[in-house]
């Protein structure tokens, strides 16, 4: 009973105190005030994975000092009497409709509290397959320049040399000198192809390819490891599979209620109206025929007078 009175004390300080504040004036603009409380609700709206980002005072400063340009954005705007502007009349109509729209569409298809984990977990079951991760290997190389450097690295190999040291000196991968040349766990798709197409040939543990040669030289590669393929637990994935069938779910919902409200209404549509206009060819009447231009006399040759030669 005493820790309740105690509790119930410190929530109505608190709130006197809450209210105290909320009357101060945290920024003027002229004579535009901003409130502590108009400040706590701002920061109240803005999503939730923002708010870490405003938690701070360098965050609230940074807040605050958007709160005012806005004010002074709008400020201008209501001078320059935007509010009553053609365009801006017009635009607001179409947010306007938009918003209706879809405020109207949020009511009457919300999923909220319609999918149990029952219904995700059914879905996972018939839908496996999806949620299948490709089997992986882990490989080890020793890359060098030249097929002869490769003969000799695979010479000391037969000879019992230890793959990992002869990584470590001769091979011209920079992180093959502190990983031994280990480049571990990878699935299909995400090595050079010709480097993965002989290592997924190798079956056995410590099973050694012969030469390969990629872009970037000459690989031995032997095999380290091996994961079989597995499916993604169905935790891992529920999130998304409620998102998936929320959107299916949805999609449904709103093709089932467009289509009863066109049911609903009589709707005409004037079909002539929509083909492309075909363009009339004017026909060629006798007054349409061109006027016959009279025959062109041919012209007299022109003499040049280069006159008399000179005695």
């Amino acid at each position: 009973m005493k820790k309740l009175c105690i509790l119930l004390c410190t929530v109505l300080l608190f709130c006197a105190c809450s209210k105290k504040q909320d009357g101060k004036v945290l920024a003027t603009i002229d004579d535009d005030k901003i409130t502590t409380e108009e400040f706590s609700k701002a920061l109240d709206k803005i999503p939730m994975n923002m708010k870490m980002v405003v938690a701070t005072e360098s965050g609230k400063k940074n807040y605050l000092d958007n709160m005012i340009m806005k004010r002074l954005i709008l400020r201008e705007a209501k001078k320059e009497k935007i509010d009553s502007d053609k365009d801006f009349l017009e635009r607001l109509d179409e947010i306007k409709d938009q918003l209706l729209m879809e405020t109207l569409l949020k009511k009457k298809l919300s999923m909220d509290g319609k999918l149990t984990d029952e219904d995700l977990k059914k879905y996972y079951d018939a839908h496996k397959e999806e949620f299948k991760k490709d089997g992986e290997i882990n490989t080890r190389h020793v890359l060098v320049k030249t097929e002869e450097e490769a003969k000799q690295i695979q010479a000391k190999i037969q000879k019992g040399d230890d793959f990992s040291d002869l990584a470590k000196k001769y091979s011209i991968d920079p992180n093959a000198k502190t990983t031994g040349g280990d480049i571990g766990f990878h699935p299909k798709g995400t090595l050079l192809p010709e480097y993965e197409a002989a290592a997924f040939k190798l079956k056995k543990v410590g099973q050694i390819s012969g030469i390969v040669k990629t872009q970037f030289g000459y690989h031995i590669i032997r095999l380290e490891g091996a994961k079989p393929a597995t499916y993604v637990a169905f935790e891992e994935v529920k999130d998304f599979i409620k998102q998936k069938i929320g959107q299916e779910k949805q999609k449904e919902l709103f093709d089932k209620y467009v289509s009863d409200l066109k049911k609903a209404a009589k709707i005409t549509i004037n079909e002539q109206l929509l083909k492309p206009e075909e363009k009339a060819e004017k026909k060629i009447g006798p007054s349409d025929k061109p006027e016959a231009k009279p025959e062109a006399k041919p012209e007299k040759p022109v003499v040049k007078d280069e006159g008399k030669p000179k005695k």
